[in-house]
């Protein structure tokens, strides 16, 4: 890719021209700067997520604020 270099008089100057070299460029060429922009984001996220932290569901007590009757796990030990 060729980097050019170029200078305006003005900021409206230099958005008209940006936005006549976007129009100039193929559906194509657009989804390669896209890809090119988000492959990092991309890549870091195709890793597995770090675990945070496990639960024990048998052993996890389930509050309830609002006086629903809450079915407890088979082996649980609950208040509900």
């Amino acid at each position: 890719m060729e980097k050019i270099l170029r200078v305006f008089e003005n900021h409206q100057a230099a958005d008209e021209a940006n936005r006549e070299d976007n129009m100039q460029l193929t559906y194509q060429q657009r989804f390669d700067a896209f890809m090119l922009l988000m492959a990092p984001y991309y890549a870091a996220s195709s890793r597995l997520q770090r675990v945070y932290r496990v639960d024990d569901l048998h052993q996890r007590k389930v509050r309830d604020d609002w006086g629903v009757r809450i079915q407890s796990l088979p082996g649980s030990t609950s208040d509900g």
